[in-house]
């Protein structure tokens, strides 16, 4: 079986984030309130760091998998945890889009595939006795899109081990500041410590 060639991309980043500043301004050590701006960039970076460490999103966020064809199962990159509210609004209920044998854009019957919630990452499955629909056999690229919903709904249900991570990784970054600190990549390996609980994702295989 061959990998089916696919990328990725952020449509929505979180509006929330993931330690507020007066939270890294504790860790840090932090009293005064003229480099709050610099301690929220802190935060973001740090954020990211854990992200893309762990390969998963934090914070509602939402992404766009898209993909040369089918697969039997698509995992979904950064999908730890995967959102699946259709009663939401806006619903976070994944959206699966493909371009017809016409080159016309299409959303998938929800009743060809299943939302796996619980697989890490998330991921969508073909349902029983189902079948994947034919596609745009000379569409170069995308023939296949999904869009999808991942992260915790709020900061304080993110794991506190993470948190924590986050912090030390704040603290790191007000210590290193000019980024000559013999010790940052001691404290680079702290708050990675924090962040075992990383997702590995796996590459949609081709139907047979």
């Amino acid at each position: 079986m061959t990998d089916v060639a696919c990328e990725w991309t952020l449509v929505t980043a979180p509006v929330l984030s993931a330690l507020s500043v007066a939270q890294a301004k504790a860790q840090a050590h932090i009293t005064h309130t003229t480099e709050d701006a610099l301690v929220d960039s802190y935060i973001q970076a740090a954020t990211g760091d854990a992200e893309a460490f762990m390969a998963r999103g934090l914070l509602t966020q939402t992404w766009k998998l898209s993909l040369e064809a089918f697969a039997d199962v698509l995992w979904l990159p950064m999908a730890a945890p995967l959102q699946n509210d259709a009663a939401a609004n806006p619903s976070t209920a994944p959206i699966v889009k493909y371009y017809d044998v016409n080159g016309t854009l299409q959303t998938l019957a929800t009743t060809v595939y299943t939302v796996d919630t619980t697989s890490r990452p998330g991921r969508i499955v073909r349902a029983p006795s189902q079948t994947w629909p034919a596609l745009q056999g000379d569409r170069r690229s995308g023939k296949v899109e999904i869009t999808y919903v991942v992260g915790w709904t709020a900061p304080e249900l993110i794991p506190a081990r993470i948190q924590q991570g986050l912090r030390l990784a704040v603290s790191a970054c007000h210590c290193d500041r000019d980024g000559l600190e013999e010790n940052s990549a001691r404290a680079r390996q702290a708050a990675e410590a924090c962040w075992t609980d990383r997702v590995f994702w796996k590459p949609p295989q081709a139907c047979a």
